[in-house]
């Protein structure tokens, strides 16, 4: 489910917006009025602002340029040659490609946003998984020093990107941007309007390899681009235990360079991690000083905790300076809670036992095998029985057949006694499963699946859900809730 574009204020001058764009041709109509808020949808058009006219698949905003002013644009930014029939009623801008255009204003509000707030910080946040966990942390401990924007929902691409960015106000000391990937020079791009102070390159796994070159070392270089944008003074943030994302740490200027992991090279060490099934896990932490905290995390499965040593590292990065512990105690507590955590993990006890991960929100390689981990470690304790629901994982290209046939192993490794697929390659996953001895059962969609399960599984059980968004796995937790109720 796409995330709402959210509205915002941001002010320009019709001037300003031409040369932040570098237009090739401006049409003013005298005064230089300010224009308030800028929009890319011409149902969200106010009185006296900007619309963006961008050109999609589906749609091109050129055809909707007169509904746009007479809703009140009173300006437009247009492709070359395409703003004449609205020329006499709104000032025109034009450029050559307006998805650029998009993301200089955004850039320029940034920069209107960093001179106002007096050293206004900027994290961006990469990675095959966990992005949305690490960025939803790395607020949570910033807003302990001031007020933090965040993106909101999946606005990570080039188009939600920039609407994120242009919703940041002076009010803000932070704003923590999370930066996704579905083609080549995607990230590269998005860096380039975010201008990081702090870079977190979280992991390199397989996902959308695709889209850049079908191997996890062409998904590296991708995400390095994130690296590689940052200025001298600027802070490289990386996963010591993964060894692409390391390699990537030779393209940045950024002098300083801190990283995360279970490696005792780490600078920000997970040394201990103690899991408390459903609750999360009891964590001690080393940090850069040399210091050790230990906390309760609420969230499950070691790859959050990971998520959490790279949002502490963000989150100082960009404060300049360490947390107290009852601070990041008092900030990490109810974050489980909150609504951007839906589909990431959370844990759901049913009426009759059951206790449903809900993890539907995405899956790739790395993120499924950390799943099976939180199973266990929620399941085991307790000596309940394991089942996982699984969708297809998508975008992997050449990789597709032998990584949906590897996770079979990984179901039977894991001691999970049923598992269901919802079709596609999925079904790759049931049949090395089914050999090595896994009760499976294939169903050819989510809404299938969601019936066989709530026939066949039992109460008690600790069930997985997880798959790829467009797969619609949601549809299984909803089954089974309805089922029985919490």
């Amino acid at each position: 489910m796409a995330t709402p574009i959210p509205s915002n204020e941001a002010t320009f001058t019709a001037r300003s917006v031409a040369g932040a764009t570098r237009a090739i041709r401006a049409t003013f109509r005298g005064v230089d009025h300010p224009v308030v808020g800028v929009t890319t949808d011409s149902r969200a058009v106010r009185p006296g602002c900007a619309f963006v006219a961008l050109r999609g698949e589906r749609f091109d905003g050129h055809a909707f340029l007169a509904d746009a002013v007479r809703s009140g644009a009173r300006l437009v930014v247009v492709e070359e040659g395409r703003g004449v029939d609205v020329a006499a009623d709104a000032d025109v801008v034009e450029v050559a490609d307006t998805l650029v255009a998009w993301g200089e204003l955004a850039r320029a509000h940034l920069h209107s946003w960093r001179h106002a707030s007096h050293g206004g910080r900027v994290v961006a946040i990469t990675g095959s998984a966990g992005k949305t966990t690490t960025k939803e942390l790395t607020h949570a401990l910033l807003s302990t020093w001031g007020q933090c924007h965040l993106t909101a929902g999946n606005l990570n691409n080039r188009i939600g990107l920039p609407a994120v960015a242009l919703g940041i106000e002076n009010r803000h000391r932070f704003g923590v941007f999370e930066v996704g990937m579905s083609v080549p020079g995607e990230i590269a791009a998005m860096a380039s309007i975010v201008e990081p102070d702090v870079a977190v390159l979280l992991n390199v796994g397989v996902a959308h390899a695709e889209g850049a070159g079908g191997t996890r070392e062409s998904v590296g270089r991708e995400k390095g681009a994130l690296l590689e944008a940052l200025a001298p003074e600027a802070i490289a943030i990386v996963n010591a235990d993964d060894d692409v994302a390391m390699a990537q740490v030779e393209r940045t200027r950024a002098a300083r360079i801190e990283t995360f992991g279970r490696s005792r090279k780490a600078t920000y060490c997970l040394l201990e991690r103690v899991p408390r099934g459903r609750h999360g896990s009891r964590l001690r932490i080393g940090r850069p000083s040399g210091d050790v905290i230990e906390l309760d995390f609420p969230l499950i499965g070691e790859a959050a905790a990971i998520d959490l040593l790279a949002a502490l590292a963000a989150a100082e990065a960009a404060a300049h300076q360490p947390i107290a512990l009852d601070r990041a105690v008092s900030a990490l507590g109810s974050v489980a809670s909150r609504a951007a955590f839906a589909g990431r993990g959370t844990v759901h006890v049913l009426a009759d036992g059951t206790q449903v991960i809900d993890d539907t929100y995405n899956a790739n390689p790395s993120s499924m095998r950390a799943a099976l981990t939180s199973l266990q470690e929620v399941a085991i304790p307790d000596r309940r029985r394991m089942v996982a629901i699984l969708g297809e994982m998508k975008e992997l290209g050449p990789l597709g057949d032998a990584e949906h046939a590897s996770l079979g192993d990984a179901l039977a490794k894991a001691g999970v006694a049923l598992a269901i697929s919802c079709g596609g390659l999925m079904d790759l996953a049931m049949d090395r499963a089914a050999e090595a001895g896994v009760r499976t059962v294939k169903t050819a969609s989510a809404e299938e699946a969601a019936r066989v399960a709530v026939r066949d599984v039992q109460p008690g059980d600790v069930v997985l859900v997880k798959g790829s968004r467009s797969i619609g796995t949601e549809r299984i937790v909803t089954a089974l809730a309805e089922r029985s109720p919490a």
